[in-house]
């Protein structure tokens, strides 16, 4: 992996701070404000908190859904931050819509019981009609005399990630030299341009979308576009951030009264005909969702994948071999392990489980979820230290001496860091030493790789797979089979899938040489090391 320059090499409590727009406490209100639609006989109207991106496609989706169950849903629109608190306060709803971090935000204050992917946000230039400025990519923003409006980052999830693309185009200094104003929202910044009061502004791409007929959206070069998987940050109040994909999402909150409602309808929200309304108001397709069910009827539906995003990249690659192999379509859900765990323990949905780590399985196992399972792949740990090795790291005991700047994944977070204290345990190192030099303790195992590169670490462990994107500045150093820790990552059919046969048919691929060669190329250990 390649590191973010900017916002992804700060520490996480720096990238914390730098989040605090997040949570605008100014904009708390305890009340609803939502219509007061009267209910069926027998059915309560759903109350459900929208963030404003997402109103139209939200008063579209519950229009259909009411007509075809009769299930009223009432609405509180506004902006995300603000409705989080506004759950959080009032602990009153069923609800709540909104795009990354905010999803993230619910869960790690316990408000969200489960969360689905409908869709994604994709930046975009929006110009006026016409585009008389002849701006054709985000390089175009920074000739001279352009009037351009962007949303501000302190309040703004796009308004955070501008920078970064600037950065990224080499042009930081002079687009932003152009800006003449910035806004909390991007619908304000959108309205100018299309009044032309401003010529240029970034948007997601289903708020340009809402103003086709006034706006015209350029899109911004791939190069400079943040990437999924790479460009992410890590903070306490969200948790882990892919800011190269930004997630449309609903969630079910605990505090809801009606939850087998709330869920039906969340459901419905992320169905396949549902992200067809997504599509169709101007959203990116959810990551990694498969393209529909193929034609042959042999196939039937997706099956449903829930899966660890730490091992996104050979599982797309594995899903696009298997449907061509055997025409069965494959819909992966890519997020941590334990929030899909909660997903599928709440809705009882979806046909495999592909944890980051066997123990989720192990503890879905325990839940009764687990029909069958198999080893696909192992991560060993190595220690990562900057090329040349200036320290001269050569064993477990060498991290323990003075001076040594250590990074470790955060044991209560990811699987590198309970990892890790069992390591420790095993080896007699000693704790107190260890926790002494440790400057460092993430949520992922990715940034601990990012930061050896920068320099900001002397060493740290890392899975082999990870430090095999850093070859070229920085060296791993083997820990001997005797004194390491393997974890093995498996694949697991659902208890209540309805597609058991197709279902095991992936896992057996997975298994497959076929299989292992996919992750062998993504430089994941497939066969069980000597310990």
């Amino acid at each position: 992996m390649r590191e973010r320059k900017g916002a992804a090499s700060m520490r996480p409590r720096q990238r914390d701070r730098c989040l605090a727009w997040a949570i605008p406490a100014a904009l708390i209100s305890l009340l609803a404000g939502c219509g007061k639609d009267e209910a069926p006989p027998g059915k309560q109207p759903l109350m459900c908190y929208v963030g404003g991106t997402m109103r139209p496609v939200m008063e579209e989706l519950a229009k259909r859904y009411r007509a075809e169950t009769g299930q009223p849903v009432q609405f509180d629109f506004g902006d995300s931050g603000a409705l989080l608190i506004k759950i959080e306060q009032a602990k009153r709803g069923d609800l709540y819509v909104c795009h990354d971090p905010f999803a993230g935000g619910a869960q790690a204050k316990g408000l969200a019981e489960g969360v689905w992917t409908m869709a994604s946000l994709t930046p975009t230039i929006a110009v006026t009609k016409g585009n008389p400025k002849g701006i054709k990519g985000l390089r175009d923003l920074a000739q001279p005399g352009l009037r351009i409006g962007l949303t501000d980052e302190k309040y703004s999830t796009l308004g955070h990630l501008n920078p970064v693309m600037f950065d990224k185009a080499g042009l930081r200094k002079e687009i932003e030299a152009n800006v003449v104003t910035r806004t909390r929202m991007g619908g304000e910044v959108a309205n100018a341009v299309a009044l032309g009061n401003l010529d240029a502004t970034i948007v997601w791409d289903a708020v340009a979308h809402l103003r086709r007929d006034k706006l015209d959206a350029v899109p911004i070069e791939p190069a400079f576009l943040l990437q999924s998987g790479v460009d992410a940050v890590t903070t306490a109040t969200f948790g882990v951030i892919d800011m190269g994909c930004i997630k449309v999402t609903i969630a079910t909150l605990k505090c809801s009264r009606q939850l087998d409602a709330a869920t039906a309808f969340a459901q419905y929200v992320a169905s396949p005909k549902a992200r067809e309304v997504f599509a169709a108001f101007g959203f990116s397709p959810a990551p990694a969702a498969a393209g529909g069910a193929p034609d042959t009827a042999a196939a039937g539906e997706p099956l449903h994948l829930y899966c660890g995003a730490g091992i996104r990249p050979p599982v797309a690659e594995a899903i696009e071999a298997f449907e061509k192999r055997t025409g069965i379509a494959v819909r992966c859900d890519y997020a941590g392990s334990g929030t899909l765990l909660s997903n599928m323990r709440a809705s009882k949905r979806g046909d495999l489980y592909l944890p980051g780590e066997s123990e989720y399985v192990d503890r879905a196992q325990e839940l009764g979820l687990i029909a069958s399972r198999k080893d696909v792949c192992y991560w060993i740990p190595v220690v990562l230290v900057p090329k040349g090795n200036p320290k001269g790291i050569r064993t477990l005991q060498d991290l323990a001496k003075p001076g040594v700047r250590l990074g470790l994944g955060n044991p209560e977070a990811c699987a590198i860091g309970q990892t890790c204290v069992k390591l420790f345990q095993k080896n007699n190192l000693a704790l107190d030493a260890i926790k002494a030099n440790t400057k460092l303790e993430t949520l992922t195992v990715h940034e601990l790789g990012v930061q050896v590169k920068l320099g900001q670490l002397d060493a740290a462990i890392v899975w082999d797979s990870i430090a095999a994107y850093y070859t070229s500045d920085a060296d791993a150093i083997a820990i001997p089979g005797d004194q390491n820790i393997v974890s093995r990552v498996a694949i697991a059919v659902l208890s209540f899938s309805k597609n058991r046969e197709r279902a095991q048919q992936f896992v057996d691929f997975l298994a497959s040489d076929a299989g292992k060669a996919i992750f062998a190329r993504h430089h994941y250990t497939t066969t069980p090391p000597a310990q």
